[in-house]
Order: structure tokens, then sequence, then C-alpha cells
């Protein structure tokens, strides 16, 4: 997409639109150089349209609300994307393993994914996730309970932490509003960022799972560092620039085949 310096806002802003709705996710500064404009009318053009509701701003430009919408929605999103990631990372769990699934659509695919042939137990705080697990033979699965959030689908809050307390994990998938490589995973919400960085304490490895849209982006409240992931599962197509940001910081970069 290019553009003038002749291009009105109200242009400006739709063709801001159509670039989210097509990456999931712009940049500021990228946007500025692109219309030739400040940086400042550009985050001027990002806070119309969120309140508009057609985006939600982050640090450094925004993102489509397709990526952190209401469970129920996100799951209809992206579903072959998801699909690939879901079976990507679901080869990272070994045999007999006790594996924590965050809540999610990307970590739901992950749960559909997962060979019905192998021993596991598996805890979820989502319900949906639970669901889908019950379907696997050999799956010990345990459900935690709490406060339910409608956005991501599952529990939160002081009692799901609580229970955490109980349990060790050899791996972990964790949900991720938003994957940056100098602030690692963050999250939206106070209460849920707090969750998943009890949930991190907890286990012996890491893995996030993420479509195209989250890498490089970030939210609000911090959960863990880039140092602290042991997996980084991204999509085929997932840009090679951003991808060299989190090189040398995460452990391992696994890359989805395509769908």
């Amino acid at each position: 997409m290019s553009a003038s310096p002749e291009v009105f806002p109200g242009e400006r802003q739709r063709q801001i639109t159509e670039r989210l709705a097509a990456q999931g996710r712009v940049i500021a500064a990228d946007l500025a150089t692109e219309f030739n404009v400040s940086e400042h009318s550009i985050r001027r053009d990002l806070g119309a349209l969120a309140a508009a509701g057609l985006c939600k701003r982050v640090y450094g430009g925004a993102i489509s609300l397709a990526s952190d919408g209401p469970i129920t929605a996100r799951i209809e999103h992206e579903p072959n994307r998801k699909r690939a990631l879901g079976i990507a990372a679901a080869n990272l769990i070994g045999v007999g393993q006790h594996v924590f699934i965050d809540g999610g659509s990307t970590n739901l695919a992950i749960a559909r994914a997962i060979d019905p042939n192998i021993a596991l137990t598996i805890t979820t705080n989502a319900p949906l996730i639970a669901v889908e697990l019950m379907k696997l033979p050999k799956v010990e699965v345990i459900l935690l309970g709490g406060r339910l959030s409608p956005v991501a689908g599952s529990a939160y809050g002081f009692t799901t932490i609580q229970q955490l307390s109980h349990f060790n994990f050899d791996l972990c998938f964790l949900g991720a509003c938003a994957l940056d490589a100098v602030k690692g995973v963050t999250a939206f919400d106070m209460e849920v960022a707090e969750f998943k960085r009890a949930v991190v304490a907890r286990s012996g490895q890491v893995a996030v799972a993420v479509i195209n849209a989250k890498l490089a982006s970030i939210a609000h409240y911090q959960v863990a560092s880039c140092e602290d992931v042991g997996a980084l599962v991204v999509e085929a197509d997932a840009p090679e620039d951003r991808l060299q940001l989190f090189r040398g910081k995460v452990a391992q970069i696994v890359i989805a085949q395509t769908s």
C-alpha cells in the first residue's frame, strides 16, 4: 500500500484499517514514514480508530481487535493458521509429562493437535480446552476453577492462582496477548498477567505459540521475559525481520509448516 503527502486523515485512517485487517498490526513509526506525516498525526489516527472500536492501541502502534477479542470470535479467526501452529506446538510434548495449557484460541488449537496415543496429565484453566482434552483417551485432565475471562475464555484471579501451588509442570503453553523482543510476553489485563506469571514460576519449560499479528507488539502488563521462553512457535510466513529480533533471546524458535 503506498500513499502520497496529499492523503487526508479520513482516507489515511481507512488505509490503516485495511492494513490492520490484512496484517493484524501496524507500527506508528512505519506509518508516519509511509504517509509522510508526523508520528503524532498517526497516533491521533490510531486513537480515533481505537475509540471507534476498530483496533486496540499498543506500545508503538496498534493491533487488530481480532487478535484480542472474545474467545468465541477468535476461534473462528484464521483457523488454518492456528491449526498449523497447534500441530507444531503439540510436537514439543513428551510422553508422561505434566503439561499446563493456558487459555486462548491458539492454545485451543494445540489441545486439538495432541496425539491421542500419548499418555499425559494436562492441567488447564480453560473450560473449552478441557472439553477438547477429554476426547483424548490417555490424558488425565485437571481443570482449574475461578472467575472466567470472556476474552481468554479461562479462569484467573486469587482462587485460580492458589490452586497452582499444588502443581509443578514440565511444560506450559502460555497464552500471549503480545510478544516483544525487549519486553517479552505481555498481557492486557493486570489480574490475567498475575496468573500467567504464577504459571511461569511453576513450569520447567515455557512455550509460546503466536500468530504474526502478536509478534513485536506490547500490551500493558509484564508476564515473562524472552529469556524465560524455552520455545517460540511461529507461523510459516512469520516476517524474518521480526524473528531476527528474537534470535539469541528465546531458547528455540519453531516454525510451523504451511497449512
